[in-house]
């Protein structure tokens, strides 16, 4: 017989397993490929919005610490799965290998035998898995870009290749560490069906009888087996943990940044002041989803300066809470360097900054009547604060070595008075680049007092009463009523887009969770069938070899899911999203979600349960 004659024949001749086999090795490779290339595409596409202008510095470390979390899990997924299907298919051969060294086969001719035909399940797989790689992520990002988004096609030969090369490697050298073992083996050894999956011949631990017979035999089953058993455990608890973060990881962190927006930009505001000042408000805002060229404007022309006796007409209107006058410009600030210890030494001081200049938005605010209510790292403005600033997020990563231990100057001058950082907000507002601070302390820089933007906070149940009054105030005068509402809805729909993309990545995961379910199953029960043949000889109903073959599976699927759910919201609160927001809606989403999956993959198991029940008594007492 030719070396490729007997591995074709007799990968022919276990058509559902090798089947089996070769769809799961296809759809890992596959999934790996899509998501290194469509991963690679996507935070590129963030990266190229922060750079242009859009996404504060803040956002953008949440979506790329998504990505890089979740290409990381399926970098680890994508070897785990391959490693334990391979090694399934080949300790299934260790009996073939038993009875060619009991016939006379020398070892090195039953390794080339075994070892071709791992290459051949391997380079197929890897074959058809890059050709379903890349047509989907063809496909995915066509569909994608006809409902509105925007995501490159280019494709990364560098990274398809050294994914291709490393699965495959890395398959080969799994798969030949069983049939090594083997070919090793005394051939009394190879032929034991207790040898091939390191079966023990203890029951196990003591079992509770209360949980009846099919669950104690097949946690026993599942005990005997622990070798294998740990390898499904293992191999779905990534699949899952990588499952947990990308569907509950993405719904939360996509409320949670909706959140952050409609804190920072605030909900029910309304604005006021001459239409240019206003214009140019809503634009600075705009800058987050799109960039905008502006021409400069004299933001302390008188023409604009809104008068203390408006002011006090609008907070008298019914349904207005809160008043919020500001002093709004746009200037450069100078970062003041500082002096921390050494983070190496710890012992001597060194100087950190240097000395940059940025164009920002100087806000000055009432801190006691601000409506807005930011994600702060660090503390917000207080009342009897003096020679204090709060600064977004952007103007604190670009500029700044570390924000709360450096001063900032106005109007990038080099000379006293400098403010010092007590806080870091996440603010669309002009990309994040601005800077808050204590109105009098703002009015005494400039030499002039007054406001020229008011924002208004109004009581949902009478903002249609409230806001026709306030038209009725101003009507006849120079001044503009702008409703935030509209560009709130505009900075919604523009991240929920973005994570509509992210949500996308892990597509083929539960199929191939499924696929390594079946593969375990199959080969767990081609190792009982003698074992359930003489349980139906002494009159066990089929009823019951089903059940207790769902039982494998549910135990199995359950110790999974609650180390991989577990571990995927662990990560998700702690190296995700700062400061998550979780709405009763999305906590009943996401456990509906979760509850599915793993009911899905419980009636996987039910193909090989019925397969079980099939084969004669006969056949089964026979099979070894």
């Amino acid at each position: 017989m030719s070396e490729i004659s007997f591995p074709i024949k007799d990968l022919t001749r276990r058509k559902t397993q090798t089947a089996l086999t070769v769809l799961g090795l296809t759809i890992s490779i596959a999934a790996t490929l899509f998501l290194v290339i469509f991963g690679g595409n996507l935070g590129f596409e963030i990266t190229s919005l922060a750079r242009g202008g859009r996404l504060t510095s803040g956002f953008y470390n949440i979506f790329f610490q998504f990505i890089l979390i979740v290409s990381i899990l399926n970098i680890l997924t994508a070897p785990i799965i391959t490693s334990f299907l391979v090694h399934l298919m080949m300790s299934e051969r260790m009996r073939d290998i038993g009875v060619m060294k009991a016939s006379g086969c020398l070892s090195g001719s039953i390794f080339g035998y075994f070892v071709t035909e791992l290459s051949l399940i391997v380079f197929l797989s890897s074959i058809v898995g890059m050709i379903i790689g890349v047509t989907t992520y063809y496909f995915s990002t066509i569909f994608l870009n006809i409902i509105g988004f925007s995501i490159s096609q280019t494709l990364n030969i560098g990274a398809i290749l050294v994914v291709s090369i490393v699965i495959i490697i890395f398959s080969h050298i799994i798969g030949a560490l069983p049939i090594r073992k083997a070919a090793k083996a005394k051939p009394t050894e190879a032929m034991s069906p207790i040898y091939k999956l390191g079966t023990t011949a203890g029951l196990g631990r003591k079992i509770p009888s209360r949980l009846g017979f099919t669950f104690k035999v097949a946690y026993r089953n599942l005990v005997r087996r622990k070798s294998v058993t740990l390898q499904a455990i293992i191999c779905l608890t990534v699949v899952l943990t990588l499952t947990t973060v990308t569907i509950a990881g993405g719904m939360i962190a996509d409320q949670t940044t909706t959140s952050y927006v409609e804190r920072a930009i605030g909900k029910d505001v309304i604005i006021v002041g001459h239409p240019t000042i206003t214009e140019r408000y809503v634009n600075l805002l705009s800058q987050f989803f799109e960039a905008k060229d502006m021409d400069q404007i004299d933001y302390l022309n008188s023409e604009f300066i809104i008068s203390e006796s408006l002011v006090q007409k609008l907070d008298n209107i019914q349904g207005v809470h809160t008043v919020d006058p500001r002093l709004i410009l746009e200037n450069s600030v100078r970062e003041i360097r500082g002096i921390i210890l050494d983070p190496v030494e710890g012992t001597k001081p060194v100087f950190i900054g240097s000395d940059r200049v940025e164009d920002v938005l100087i806000l000055g605010v009432e801190p006691e009547n601000v409506v807005n209510e930011w994600l702060i790292f660090g503390r917000n403005l207080e009342e009897d604060d003096q020679m204090s600033t709060m600064i977004g997020d952007s103007l604190a990563v670009n500029m700044f070595d570390n924000a709360f231990n450096q001063s900032i100057k106005l109007f990038d001058e080099s000379s006293p008075p400098f403010f010092d950082i007590v806080g870091v907000c996440v603010d669309p507002l002009n990309n994040g680049k601005v800077v808050y601070m204590p109105l009098d302390e703002l009015s005494t820089e400039l030499g002039q007092d007054g406001y020229n933007l008011l924002f208004l906070k109004i009581d949902p149940t009478e903002k249609s009463q409230a806001i026709s009054k306030i038209e009725n105030e101003i009507s006849g005068e120079k001044w503009n009523i702008v409703e935030l509402g509209q560009i709130l809805d505009k900075h919604v729909t523009f991240l929920n887009n973005i994570w509509s993309r992210v949500m996308f990545l892990p597509f083929f995961s539960l199929a191939t969770a499924a696929i390594s379910l079946l593969s375990y199953l199959m080969l767990s029960i081609s190792g009982q069938q003698h074992e359930f043949g003489i349980m139906r000889a002494l009159g066990a109903k089929p009823k019951s070899i089903m059940k207790i073959v769902f039982s494998q599976a549910l135990i199995i699927i359950l110790v999974s899911g609650a180390i991989g759910i577990s571990v995927g919201l662990f990560i998700t609160f702690v190296f995700l999203i700062p400061d998550p927001v979780i709405s009763q809606y999305t906590l009943i989403s996401v456990s509906l979600l979760l509850i599915v999956i793993l009911g899905l993959l419980c009636a996987s198991s039910l193909y090989p349960a019925l397969k079980a029940v099939k084969k004669t008594v006969v056949e089964a007492i026979s099979a070894v």
